[in-house]
Formats: structure tokens, C-alpha cells, sequence
């Protein structure tokens, strides 16, 4: 992000009246219900696409709600169900990019006691692919819709890649790579932009018209085209100070960074609803154990997020007035003002779950 809205976000330093900031918690006074009481420590792990809605959400919710603090952790997708999953860390509210993966990481692995992490999923927002860039970045003055593809193959090109083993984008991008072949009649398209770059090749396979992309274990790029982190939004940063060229983002995220972006073909840009299909011909596969009880599948689909409470989460009430918070009124405005697509109406997978509260919202 821009080294100012950085420093908004770190140190609070800003609060937004009528745009769209990242400003961090607000210290406010104790509801006079609760003079000297203890406030209740909400803690909300959210992807890092959200970072910026969020920061905002945050700060009204905390207004709104004085007896409760809400506590916001980023990271990739994936790294995001792992903090809960598999490193025992106390979350209450789980947000992430890409809904699909709440019931395959959450439903599927159990907690000591025998029930699963999660039982439901609200999907309250959207998004797309688009490949961001800066006005110096190289070729910048030459790319095009017809030969994007082309200019970050280039060798002299810095490519940044989110590490799709902990972050949606980064398997979003195989798939839109691996779509743009068929797209464009070329056979070779992700393999030139991002597979070879590796010491061990990002590969794909053809079965039943299905491409089925395989992660190794271990991805180390091997020359200066490829620039991998774990989290997309390092990338950004790197884009902005000129360390990277290109890279694939969600268009939300871009746009709030003020950065230079090319739009994707919808049929490749897993944004639209109508090519659900299409994207469909796409899975990716980390080829070893990430984690210990599941091995995920990531299958092409439109881009929709996904939200819950963690079931073993100590502050459900809090949770679920934060959730109502963010489907109201006030998160839907603050989505919009931060060009965070949403999903209207939000939709859920298992409404008879829902805490009673939240069923209305679905009805």
C-alpha cells in the first residue's frame, strides 16, 4: 500500500469523514452501562484484500459499540484458516477471499472436541483480476488488452507473484494464466509468465478439457523476473516504489492504491458470474501436505468472499454484532466507498446454522 496509507493504518494518525482511509482502532470511553468495565476483545482475522474496508468497519463498529474492542490481524487467504486451524490461534470472526475455502479447511477439520472449526458461511462481497502496473513501469507505454501476456513474459520484466500457497491471489493468477491460453490460442502462456521461473516448474496437466495446475513443495524463483512474497499487498508496495513491474491484483485493492491497472477479458478475470463455466476448467493442487487432515483443491470459480465465526470462538455475541455491522447499512456504505464489491443480496450456505440473530438477513 502507499506509504501513507500505510502509516495511517499502523499508527491511526487519520480518521475519515466522508472517504475511504485506513485508520487503525479508536480509543473511545466505556458506555455508561459499563462505567469502568472490561470491554470485550473481538479478534478478527481477515484476508488482506479487506485491510482497508475493514480499518473502517472497525472504527464506526468500535463507535457504534463502545463495550467492545476489536482486535484485526491480515494475512493471505489461506494463511488466514491456517492461523485457526492449525497454529491454535483465538479468532472469532474468519474473512477471507475466497469463500470455498471455509468449508473445505474449516468444516473439514475438526477441533479437540470433535466438531468442526466452522459450520456456515456468509458471503458478503466480490471482486476481479486485473493486472496492475505504474507509469514506469517497462513497456508500460506499449501494453495493451491484445499483449499483456506477451510484455510480462519478457525476461527483462519484474514479475510479482503472490505465493499461491498461502494467498488467493497468487492461485487465482495460475488459473487466470492457464485461462488466457484457450482465451488466446496460445499453449504457453503460464508456463512463460510464471511456471518456468521456478527451480521446481509450476506445471499443468490436461484431463477431460480440465487443467489441472500442480504447486511443488518448494518455490524458488530462480532469476530476477520472478519476485515471490506471501502476501500480495507486499507486492503492491513493491509496485508503487518501482521494485516490480507487474503484477495480478484484485481490482478493490488496486484502485485504493491509486495504481495503474489494465483490465482482464471477463472470461478470464474470474469476475464475472456468467463464465462461471469456463473458469470451472481450471483446479489448482499443492502437490504435498499442507495441512494435516486436508488436502485442498482449488477449483476456477468467480471471485466471492466468505465470512464466519469460528466455532470456537469466546466471544460470540461480539462476533455476531460485528457480522450484523458489516451487512448492514454502514458496512455495505463503507464497501462502497472503498470500491469493495459487494454481493447483493449477501448469501449463506447453511441458514438453519446461522446464530438466531443472523437468520433474518437471509430470509
Amino acid at each position: 500500500m502507499k506509504i501513507k496509507v500505510l502509516i495511517c493504518l499502523l499508527l491511526a494518525m487519520v480518521s475519515l469523514a466522508t472517504a475511504c482511509t485506513t485508520s487503525g482502532p479508536s480509543p473511545v470511553p466505556s458506555s455508561p452501562g459499563n462505567l469502568g468495565g472490561k470491554k470485550t476483545n473481538l479478534i478478527v482475522f481477515e484476508a488482506d484484500s479487506l485491510m482497508v474496508p475493514f480499518a473502517q468497519i472497525q472504527k464506526e463498529f468500535e463507535q457504534a459499540n463502545t463495550t467492545i474492542n476489536v482486535e484485526i490481524q491480515a494475512h493471505g487467504s489461506i494463511q488466514v484458516i491456517r492461523q485457526v486451524t492449525e497454529l491454535g490461534q483465538d479468532v472469532d470472526v474468519v474473512a477471507v477471499a475466497d469463500d470455498s475455502l471455509i468449508p473445505m479447511l474449516m468444516y473439514q477439520t475438526m477441533m479437540p472436541d470433535g466438531k468442526p472449526y466452522a459450520n456456515w458461511d456468509i458471503m458478503p462481497a466480490t471482486n476481479e483480476l486485473v493486472l496492475a502496473y505504474n507509469p514506469k513501469s517497462k513497456y508500460a507505454d506499449e501494453i495493451n488488452a491484445s499483449n499483456w501476456y506477451q510484455i510480462i513474459s519478457r525476461p527483462d520484466v519484474r514479475l510479482g507473484f503472490a505465493d499461491p500457497r498461502m494467498d488467493s491471489v497468487g492461485y487465482r493468477t495460475l488459473m487466470a494464466m492457464k485461462l488466457a491460453e484457450s482465451y488466446y490460442g496460445v499453449d504457453d502462456i503460464m508456463e512463460n509468465t510464471i511456471g518456468k521461473y521456478f527451480s521446481m516448474p509450476i506445471t499443468a496437466n490436461e484431463e477431460n478439457g480440465t487443467s489441472t495446475i500442480h504447486v511443488p513443495e518448494l518455490l524458488e524463483p530462480t532469476d530476477n523476473h520472478m519476485v515471490l512474497r506471501g502476501a500480495h499487498m507486499e507486492l503492491l508496495a513493491l509496485l508503487e516504489s518501482g521494485d516490480i513491474d507487474y503484477t495480478i491484483d484484485y481490482k478493490s485493492t488496486v484502485i485504493q492504491d491509486g495504481l495503474d491497472y489494465l483490465e482482464l477479458p471477463p472470461e478470464i478475470n474470474l469476475g464475472n458470474v456468467n463464465y462461471a463455466q469456463n473458469y470451472q476448467k481450471v483446479v489448482v493442487k499443492l502437490d504435498y501436505q499442507r495441512f494435516k487432515t486436508v488436502n485442498p483443491v482449488f477449483q476456477g470459480l468467480p471471485i466471492v468472499y466468505g465470512m464466519t465465526i469460528a466455532n470456537n470462538s469466546k466471544n460470540k455475541q461480539a462476533a455476531i454484532k460485528f457480522i450484523q455491522f458489516v451487512l448492514g447499512p454502514e458496512g455495505q456504505r463503507i464497501f462502497q466507498d472503498c470500491n469493495q464489491p459487494e454481493l447483493i443480496p449477501p448469501e449463506c450456505d447453511n441458514v438453519s446454522a446461522l446464530p438466531d440473530p443472523l437468520k433474518p438477513l437471509f430470509h
